[in-house]
C-alpha cells in the first residue's frame, strides 16, 4: 500500500502566517490539494484575513486527499475531504442523518451532489473498481466546506469541488464520467403541475393527493432521475410554501445513517425490532435492495406552523406510492413499506 504522504506547507512570513495578497491564491493554488485547484476559485472562496499555512493528507492512488485553509484566530476557511474507502464513504454520508432534512440545495445538471449544513457533497460511482469484499460498489464522495451564500450559491466553492471529484477520481482510476464546471450553485426551482413533475414527481399525478389548505393546487419542484440521492417536494402553489419533502437515497452506506436518523428522532418500544421501515408523527421511511445494494426512501413534514404541514396519516400512502415508483423505474426488489402505526417523536 502506497504510503500517506503528510505534508505541511509552512510560509515563513509573518512568524508562519500570510495576508492575502493578490499573489496568495496562486500561491495555494500551486501548493495544496495536490495542486488541483484554480487560483481564480481560491481568489473567491478565501477570507481577506490572515491566514495560516495550508495542510495536505493525499494518497490519491487510494482515493484520500485531506487538505485545507485555516484563519489566523483558528476558524476554517477551506476544509477539504475526498474519501472512496467505503467505510470512509459511510462516515462521511452518515452525518446528514441527525435529524429528518432533504437536501438543502441540490447541484444544477450533471453533477450528483447536494449542499447541506455539513458542506457541499459530490457522490460519484466507481465503474471501473470492484466492489468490496462485502459486496459495496465503490464510491467517491467530495465533501468541501467554504463560503456560502444562502440564497444564491457560491458557484467557486461548487467548482472547486468538481475539480476535486475530477481530479482525484481519474488519479483513482474510479472511472465516473467527467464533471461539467459550473457558472452557478443553485439550481432555479421551478414548480410544475404534478402530472409534468418528469421521472421523480412524475408519480404524484397520478395519486390521490391531499386537499391542499390553502385550497390552491399543489406544485412539485424535482431533481434529476438517476443520481445516487433525487428528491421531491410538493409544494403549494400559492405561497410556494413546501409541505412535503420526498427522497430516495442509494448504496450500502445508507443502512447506518436511517438506523441513525430513526433512532435519533422516534420514540420506539423497547420490544420494537431493528430500525425497518415505519411511521412517525413528522416522517416515515421505507426500504428496497437495488443493484445488490440497499435503498432507502424518506417522506417528511416538519411544519412553519400547523397549517402547513401534511399529518402522518396522509403523508404514509403518499410515501408508499413513491417508494414504488422509485422501486418499479430502478429495477429495486425486496420493497419493504412501513405499517400503519405511527410512533411518536422523541421528545
Amino acid at each position: 500500500m502506497a504510503a500517506v504522504i503528510a505534508v505541511v506547507l509552512v510560509v515563513l512570513v509573518g512568524g508562519g502566517y500570510v495576508s492575502k495578497p493578490l499573489w496568495q491564491p496562486w500561491w495555494y493554488a500551486g501548493t495544496i490539494c495536490d495542486g488541483l485547484l484554480s487560483a481564480d476559485d481560491l481568489a473567491d472562496v478565501l477570507p481577506d484575513k490572515e491566514l495560516q499555512a495550508g495542510k495536505e493528507e493525499a494518497d490519491l492512488a487510494h482515493g484520500r486527499l485531506k487538505c485545507g485553509v485555516d484563519t489566523d484566530d483558528g476558524h476554517f476557511s477551506l476544509v477539504v475531504d475526498v474519501e472512496s474507502d467505503p467505510d470512509e464513504v459511510d462516515r462521511e454520508l452518515t452525518g446528514e442523518f441527525t435529524i429528518p432534512t432533504r437536501p438543502r440545495f441540490v447541484f444544477p445538471s450533471g453533477i450528483p451532489g447536494f449542499q447541506s449544513d455539513l458542506g457541499h457533497y459530490i457522490v460519484q460511482d466507481c465503474p471501473d473498481l470492484r466492489r468490496d469484499s462485502s459486496g459495496r460498489k465503490r464510491r467517491l464522495v467530495t465533501r468541501v466546506i467554504g463560503a456560502w451564500d444562502e440564497k444564491n450559491g457560491t458557484p467557486a466553492t461548487l467548482r472547486i469541488a468538481v475539480s476535486l471529484a475530477n481530479g482525484v477520481s481519474q488519479k483513482l482510476g474510479c472511472g465516473a464520467p467527467e464533471l461539467p464546471l459550473p457558472k452557478r450553485a443553485v439550481i432555479e426551482e421551478k414548480a410544475v403541475a404534478p402530472a409534468e413533475g418528469g421521472a421523480n414527481c412524475g408519480w404524484l399525478g397520478r395519486v390521490r393527493l391531499p386537499k391542499n389548505p390553502s385550497g390552491k393546487p399543489w406544485r412539485v419542484v424535482s431533481t434529476e432521475a438517476r443520481t445516487p440521492i433525487t428528491s421531491c417536494t410538493l409544494v403549494d402553489a400559492a405561497s410556494g410554501q413546501p409541505y412535503a419533502d420526498f427522497s430516495g437515497w442509494y448504496g450500502n452506506w445508507t443502512d447506518t445513517s436511517f438506523a441513525t436518523l430513526i433512532g435519533a428522532n422516534v420514540a420506539l418500544p423497547n420490544h420494537f425490532e431493528g430500525t425497518g421501515p415505519l411511521m412517525s408523527e413528522h416522517f416515515g421511511t421505507a426500504a428496497a435492495r437495488c443493484d445488490g445494494e440497499s435503498a432507502h426512501y424518506e417522506a417528511s413534514t416538519y411544519p412553519v406552523d400547523q397549517a402547513r404541514s401534511l399529518p402522518a396519516r396522509e403523508l404514509r400512502p403518499l410515501l408508499v406510492a413513491f417508494a414504488r415508483d422509485q422501486a418499479e423505474r430502478r429495477g429495486c426488489t425486496r420493497l419493504q413499506l412501513p405499517g400503519k402505526r405511527i410512533y411518536p417523536n422523541r421528545r
